[in-house]
C-alpha cells in the first residue's frame, strides 16, 4: 500500500510583480518525505515556499492540500473561517515583530534603550500568545523553548535578542502553531556553530511529532533527516527526487577575483575620493561593563583596535557581540558610563553620535528591517552618506553618480529604482554592503555580512573586502561564526563568551 499523498502541485505557474517567474511546476509531497529546496536564485526558492504556504498567487494550475482534508471536514459548520493555512507554518528569512501596543515595528536603536525596550514583549509573553487554530496540540511553549534552548531568555524582551536568538524564537513560534507542514527559509542562517551541530536533532524531534518539513538551503547544508531534494533553476524545478539520486549541481565556484579584476580601478578611484585623516586609536575599551537589570551582558572587556587593523569578533549567539558593537557605533547609551575611546577621542567629551557615525560604515543582519518600505535601492545606498535609516534629504549629483557606480560594482544597477523590500535576501544584503562602503569610512563594521549570501556572492564580497582593505586605510571589525565567511585580510581575532573576552589573537 502506497503512502498517502499530502500535497500535490500540478502545472503551476506563479507570477511575481506581474511577470511569470515560476512556470509549469509539478511537485508532490508523500507522507514520510522531508524536502530540501536548493538552487538559484534565492528569490525563486523563497517564492516556491511562499507558493506552498499560500502567500503567492498561482496564475494557472493548482495546488491540492490533502493533509488538510480531514481538518476541513471536521471543522465544517464551526464558527470562523477555516482553511489549509491553519495547518501551515512558514518561517521566512526575516522577522517582523511589533511592540506590545501593536502600533509600530521596532526602531533600530530600541534594543539598547531600556525605557523604550519595555514596550516589547518578553520571550515568554510572546510565545504564550501563540494559539493554533486546531486542537491537535503537540508543541507547548515549554516544550518549544526547551528544544531551542530559550529557557534562559524567557524573561528577555524580543528587542534585546541577538540575531541568532531571534532565529531560534521564530522557529519555536512556528512549532506552537502545531502545523502539519513546516516551511523553513534558510533556517541555518544566523545560528552559531553549536546550534547548527544540534540542528539535525532538532529537526528529528520536529519530524517525530508528525510534522513534514520543506526547507530552502544550500547543497552542502542539507540535513541528514532530509529524504528528498528539489533543484530550482531557470524558472522551474530542474530536478527532484530522493536525496541520493538528485544532482544538485552545487553553486558556481568562487568568482570574486575575476569580477574584481574588471572593477578594481573603479573601486580604487571611489575610495580615494573620500580620504580623511585617520585618528588613533580607532577603538579602546577599558574594563567595560554593560548590565540590563540583573543580567550582565559585558563583563570587564578590554580591547584596542589600531588604524588599518582587520579584526574578527566571534562568539556564540547571545555572547555579547551585538552589545559590544553598539558601544562602538554610538547606539548604546551605556557607552557614557564606561571608559571608551573612539577615533582618538574619549566618549562623553562633547562629541555627538553623528560625529561617531560619520566615520563608520555598518551592516548587521537585521538592519534592512528598519528601512521605510517605500525606499528604493538607490535611496538606501545614498543614505549611507548621512548615516540615516532611509534617505530624507537631497543629494548632490556627484553622490548619486558614486552610488550608481557602487551599485554597478555589486551588480545592482538594474535594481536601483526597485524597493529594497522586494529584493531577495541576498540582493538586499549586497545593497546594504554598498551603503556601508559608499563614504569610504574610517571603520567598517561588518556584522555577519555573508549571512544569506550564496557561495559565489560570499566569495565576491570577501574579495571586495580584501580589495577595500588593501586600497585604503579602512579598519575592519568583521563578525562571523564561520571561517569560510572571513576574508583573508582579517588577521586578528577576539572571542566573547558570556560577556567576557576568552580569547584574543593579535
Amino acid at each position: 500500500m502506497s503512502a498517502p499523498l499530502l500535497l500535490d502541485m500540478r502545472n503551476a505557474t506563479v507570477a511575481h510583480q506581474g511577470a511569470s517567474v515560476l512556470e509549469r511546476i509539478d511537485f508532490r509531497i508523500v507522507q514520510g518525505q522531508q524536502w530540501a529546496v536548493v538552487g538559484e536564485p534565492e528569490a525563486l526558492k523563497s517564492l516556491f515556499l511562499q507558493t506552498l504556504a499560500g502567500k503567492a498567487a498561482i496564475g494557472q494550475g493548482a495546488v491540492h492540500h490533502h493533509y488538510a482534508a480531514d481538518y476541513l471536514l471536521e471543522s465544517a459548520g464551526q464558527e470562523g473561517y477555516r482553511s489549509h493555512h491553519d495547518l501551515v507554518a512558514y518561517v521566512p528569512f526575516h522577522h517582523h515583530f511589533r511592540n506590545k501596543s501593536n502600533t509600530q515595528q521596532f526602531y533600530y536603536q530600541q534594543r539598547f534603550n531600556s525605557m523604550d525596550a519595555e514596550d516589547a514583549a518578553t520571550v515568554r509573553e510572546y510565545l504564550a500568545g501563540i494559539r493554533p487554530r486546531h486542537g491537535d496540540i503537540q508543541w507547548t511553549p515549554d516544550r518549544a523553548m526547551a528544544l531551542f534552548d530559550l529557557q534562559p531568555l524567557a524573561d528577555e524582551t524580543l528587542i534585546k535578542l541577538s540575531n541568532g536568538e531571534t532565529r531560534r524564537l521564530m522557529l519555536a513560534t512556528a512549532l506552537l502553531r502545531n502545523p502539519k507542514l513546516l516551511l523553513l527559509e534558510n533556517p541555518l542562517v544566523g545560528l552559531d556553530v553549536q546550534t547548527r551541530h544540534r540542528f539535525d536533532g532538532i529537526l528529528e524531534a520536529i519530524i517525530q511529532s508528525g510534522i513534514h518539513i520543506v526547507m530552502t538551503t544550500t547543497p552542502r547544508e542539507i540535513p541528514g533527516c532530509i529524504t528528498h531534494v528539489a533543484v530550482v533553476r531557470g524558472g522551474g524545478i530542474a530536478a527532484q527526487g530522493p536525496k541520493g539520486e538528485v544532482d544538485t549541481g552545487d553553486y558556481p565556484q568562487a568568482t570574486g577575483a575575476p569580477l574584481l579584476h574588471t572593477v578594481g580601478d573603479t573601486i580604487h578611484r571611489l575610495l580615494q575620493a573620500n580620504r580623511r585623516a585617520v585618528p588613533s586609536p580607532i577603538v579602546a575599551l577599558r574594563n567595560v561593563r554593560v548590565r540590563y537589570g540583573d543580567r550582565l551582558i559585558l563583563d570587564d572587556v578590554n580591547w584596542r583596535v589600531e588604524p588599518g587593523e582587520a579584526w574578527c569578533l566571534q562568539g556564540r549567539n547571545g555572547a555579547g557581540k551585538s552589545t559590544l558593537l553598539s558601544l562602538i557605533n554610538g547606539d548604546n547609551p551605556q557607552a557614557y558610563s564606561n571608559d571608551i575611546v573612539l577615533f582618538g577621542r574619549k566618549r562623553g567629551t562633547g562629541e555627538s553620535i553623528w560625529d561617531i557615525k560619520k566615520q563608520i560604515g555598518y551592516i548587521s543582519p537585521e538592519l534592512h528591517q528598519y528601512f521605510p518600505k517605500n525606499q528604493t535601492v538607490l535611496q538606501v545606498v545614498l543614505s549611507g552618506y548621512f548615516d540615516t535609516v532611509g534617505l530624507f534629504r537631497k543629494v548632490a549629483p556627484a553622490q548619486r553618480e558614486a552610488a550608481m557606480q557602487w551599485l554597478g560594482i555589486f551588480g545592482l544597477e538594474a535594481d536601483a529604482q526597485q524597493r529594497l523590500s522586494v529584493l531577495s535576501p541576498d540582493r538586499q544584503r549586497l545593497c546594504l554592503l554598498a551603503r556601508a562602503v559608499i563614504k569610504n569610512p574610517t571603520l567598517l563594521i561588518l556584522d555577519e555580512p555573508c549571512q544569506g549570501l550564496a557561495p559565489q556572492h560570499r566569495d565576491f564580497f570577501k574579495a571586495l573586502v580584501d580589495e577595500i582593505h588593501a586600497a585604503s586605510d579602512t579598519t575592519i571589525i568583521y563578525v562571523s561564526h564561520y571561517e569560510e565567511d572571513i576574508p583573508s585580510c582579517v588577521t586578528k581575532y577576539i572571542r566573547l563568551e558570556q560577556g567576557k573576552v576568552v580569547e584574543k589573537t593579535v
